[in-house]
């Protein structure tokens, strides 16, 4: 084990002000210029001075395909430092990045693209078909810049070497910790995936407590296996690496079988897991050699409770726990001096938050050790998100009462740690993604043979949630084959949200009012029902990257 990073950054509130992406990318520029900045384990690198240097040439690029401050670029782009250095000169140039889960297939890609109003987008020369299927219903879309080739598409295009030689300087853009640096989009509940807009501020808010929280300075590594479409990747591990002159190493994807490997071979001292990721890892077998790596400190979101103590204990590391959310950063973090406490996500940060338990029904404070929802507020302007995109109605209901609802349940015990319970919102947790089941439902009723469609989690053994859904058939219709549904759901949806569960019924239970009582469908999945089709008891799967059901012995 490393000695700990002995950070001598600390940033408060009044810090604030110089919150931006372009402040911190010439400053790490200025103060390390030769020293690496990031790296992929394949061996791909850039300086800190290297990276600045292709930032700026390729946001004079952009700004020649007429890219200015406030629009809006898609990124749609794996792991990789290009993805990195689009996003960057996108922010060099005050413009907006719209980073797109690869995933994405038919309407929740044709939601994003249209919703943030992108004109110009960067992609992965693999993920262009997704792109072009959907192209007759893009409204704004003129542009494509294509990593990895220059396939046939309907739009202007150009290749991202030929964007990096384009002449010239970027134009000098003035860039606040006000400005919109970012749009994340974010599962609904009841509707489309709402579109967070991040402000400089907040995205750096985000890191700033990263680096306080595990203690992070210029002698880091952050090793990331995370998805770089995600906030957790970009705002709580590249940027505090930015912030503090550290070193980020680049994993494509995640691996549990090569988790431990890679941070061996990267020389990693602090890393993240998301979701299941944890619990992925600890189910590898064990070995004596567990502790052989340099991570000091890692963020785990969340740990689970029965294994919490016994993780810390096999890597010889120390879990970080937290809670948060694109929109509010992570108001809740484990205090680092303290012992772990399975099951708690920590205290409230309260120098930068107000946090509160609240009855969901009266937004009345509840005492403590009661179940209720969180609510947070920031308590300085801008290290929080802005709105939702072009989503008026959506941001107001969120923000009920002068609170950021989180539709999260929790208690708080008379020490100030908090407990998540469980989800007040028709949310469901898989592979580490929100999926929202309006997108799910929509796509099960493209069928003509499906009438309705009512999606819910189920629980898998994992602890993230499994998805079912209940089908209603249309009038004087046979059921439709299982697998021809699935085969359907693959091509308009990403490949964690296809269901695995199937059951067709005759009848959704609904309130007088018409609106699904799906509490009644969850009671109702707990039991055993000879009605219900798996997927993987079937002997089929859905992998990643593959726009088609498998076998799974295939």
């Amino acid at each position: 084990m490393a000695a700990p990073s002995k950070s001598s950054i600390r940033f408060t509130p009044a810090d604030r002000s110089g919150f931006t992406l372009p402040t911190f990318l010439r400053s790490a520029a200025d103060k390390h210029p030769s020293k690496r900045g990031i790296r992929t384990l394949g061996g791909d690198s850039l300086t800190y001075a290297e990276l600045l240097a292709l930032s700026e040439r390729r946001a004079a690029g952009l700004a020649a395909l007429g890219v200015s401050k406030g629009d809006r670029v898609l990124l749609i782009m794996d792991n990789s430092i290009d993805m990195v250095v689009c996003w960057f000169a996108i922010n060099l140039l005050g413009a907006v990045e719209v980073p797109v889960n690869t995933a994405n297939r038919g309407p929740s890609l044709v939601h994003v693209a249209n919703n943030s109003g992108a004109t110009v987008a960067i992609i992965d020369a693999r993920h262009a078909a997704a792109l072009v299927d959907v192209a007759g219903e893009l409204t704004a879309l003129r542009t494509a810049v294509v990593r990895g080739g220059v396939p046939d598409l309907p739009w202007a295009t150009i290749g991202l070497p030929d964007l990096d030689a384009s002449p010239g300087a970027p134009p000098e853009v003035e860039v606040t910790y006000r400005d919109p640096a970012s749009i994340i989009y974010t599962s609904g509940t009841t509707g489309p995936a709402k579109g967070v807009v991040v402000p400089h501020g907040h995205m750096h808010t985000f890191a700033a407590h990263v680096v306080e929280q595990l203690r992070i300075g210029e002698d880091d590594v952050y090793y990331i296996c995370l998805p770089m479409f995600h906030a957790n990747a970009q705002f709580m591990q590249v940027l505090p690496c930015l912030m503090t002159g550290a070193e980020v190493v680049l994993a494509d994807a995640f691996s549990a079988s090569r988790w431990l490997e890679d941070l061996r071979a990267s020389g990693a001292t602090v890393t993240s897991l998301l979701g299941v990721m944890a619990q992925y890892v600890f189910n590898q077998p064990a070995t004596p050699h567990d502790a052989d790596h340099h991570v000091r400190r890692m963020i785990t979101i969340p740990l689970p409770t029965v294994v919490a103590e016994d993780f810390e204990r096999r890597f010889d590391t120390t879990c970080v726990e937290a809670y948060g959310m694109t929109e509010i950063c992570l108001p809740i973090y484990r205090p680092i001096d303290e012992p772990l406490r399975p099951g708690s996500c920590g205290k409230a940060l309260d120098e930068w938050f107000e946090v509160a338990v609240v009855d969901p029904d009266t937004d009345e404070p509840v005492p403590d050790g009661a179940a209720g929802e969180i609510v947070v507020r920031p308590r300085y302007p801008f290290t929080t998100f802005l709105n939702y995109h072009a989503m008026p109605d959506r941001t107001v209901e969120a923000w009920r009462n002068l609170w950021f609802h989180t539709g999260d349940a929790a208690r708080r015990d008379a020490d100030g740690y908090y407990y998540f319970l469980d989800r007040l919102k028709d949310r469901i947790r898989r592979r580490g993604e929100n999926i929202t089941t309006y997108d799910v439902e929509v796509a099960l009723t493209e069928l003509p043979e499906i009438e309705e469609a009512a999606v819910i989690a189920k629980p898998a053994q994992e602890g993230e949630d499994d998805i079912k859904a209940y089908l209603v058939v249309a009038e004087d219709v046979s059921p439709p084959d299982p697998v021809a549904v699935l085969s359907h759901c693959v091509t308009r949806l990403p490949y964690f949200a296809v269901p695995r569960y199937l059951e067709f019924i005759g009848e959704l239970p609904k309130t007088p009012t018409g609106k699904v009582l799906k509490r009644t469908l969850r009671a109702a999945t707990a039991e055993p029902c000879a009605a219900e089709w798996d997927r993987e008891q079937a002997g089929w799967t859905v992998r990643r990257g593959v726009n088609h059901l498998v076998r799974v012995d295939a």
